[in-house]
């Protein structure tokens, strides 16, 4: 029999090629601006040998890291084989738990861990099932760090780490469309919406790349003037307990959703659709702003101690 992570894998990729998955997670701006806090607080040791790894200047470095981190959800998942990656599906009906959830190495947490290993040991042989090519063509060690910039992004946000019978919210509609917007599910509020909620909160504009660059500022700022807290030295496994637990509360929570089961990868029989309010989303900036600020600031810890000493060697051998 197969085992249940393989039917797990199997599932969602068949769900990837049939029932398709919002493009981004995070979304596009989202994940660029969790990378432009984080090169805000890069040592200079270390954005030197960004500066080489994503073949760029010190200056580019910002927008670079940028597009580093928006690579993963550009290239084919179902193709390079990724599409596990980028998720720990916690359920959110018990105690937080990643038992059972990791085999393969198939889960958030781990691609992080693995991401960050290869990058301080410089090692060599990381190859996916298909190399992307032509414009989304990088080489391993760029791919690492979009990589490890990617899924820093990822773990923190909450439907990312958590499950309710519906693939992290994907199998949850909207009762009627958000005005101004064409989200039509759960998952996609929290890639999307509730990010151009927090740009009208921090820039009172739509995500340009003068608003990108302000936002990436302002919590960077809160995060200067607040100081250092516990949360910054947290293992990765924390990052993924603090998603989930917001999910519990600013998802299923506030939304009184019911708890659900299905077979991983499927929509649990029953699920409807929510309603989601501008209120809603506006409740919920604070929350998403400091998920957005300690993801970028995490980033930024881990790229400076693994690229300390003889880490982040551009081309390993």
């Amino acid at each position: 029999m197969l085992n249940s992570q393989l039917t797990r894998g199997l599932v969602a990729l068949l769900s990837l090629l049939l029932l398709g998955t919002p493009a981004w997670s995070w979304g596009h701006d989202g994940h660029r601006l969790v990378a432009r806090i984080a090169a805000k607080n890069l040592n200079p040791a270390t954005r030197q040998k960004l500066v080489v790894i994503l073949q760029t200047n010190d200056a580019g470095l910002d927008e670079a890291l940028a597009k580093a981190a928006t690579w993963p959800d550009e290239i084919s998942k179902p193709a390079t084989a990724t599409a596990l990656w980028h998720f720990a599906d916690v359920p959110v009906s018990g105690p937080f738990s990643l038992a059972g959830l990791c085999d393969q190495h198939d889960c958030v947490v781990d691609r992080i861990k693995e991401m960050s290993d290869r990058l301080r040991l410089n090692q060599t042989g990381f190859k996916l099932k298909t190399e992307p090519s032509g414009p989304l063509a990088r080489p391993m060690t760029s791919q690492e760090v979009s990589f490890l910039t990617h899924f820093a992004g990822d773990i923190h946000q909450p439907l990312h780490a958590a499950n309710n019978g519906d693939r992290g919210g994907n199998c949850v509609k909207l009762k009627k469309p958000i005005a101004g917007s064409s989200t039509k599910e759960l998952h996609a509020v929290w890639d999307n919406d509730e990010v151009f909620a927090v740009f009208q909160d921090l820039t009172k504009s739509k995500p340009t790349p003068q608003a990108e660059s302000a936002a990436a500022e302002a919590l960077f700022q809160r995060y200067k003037t607040a100081g250092a807290g516990n949360w910054e030295q947290a293992p990765v496994e924390d990052w993924a307990r603090e998603s989930n637990d917001l999910a519990r509360n600013d998802v299923y929570g506030k939304l009184k959703i019911p708890n659900h089961t299905a077979a991983p990868g499927q929509c649990a029989v029953g699920i409807k659709p929510v309603t989601i309010t501008r209120p809603y989303l506006t409740g919920n900036v604070s929350d998403t702003e400091q998920q957005l600020m300690r993801a970028g600031i995490r980033l930024s810890d881990m790229l400076n101690k693994i690229c300390a000493g003889n880490g982040c060697q551009p081309n390993p051998h």
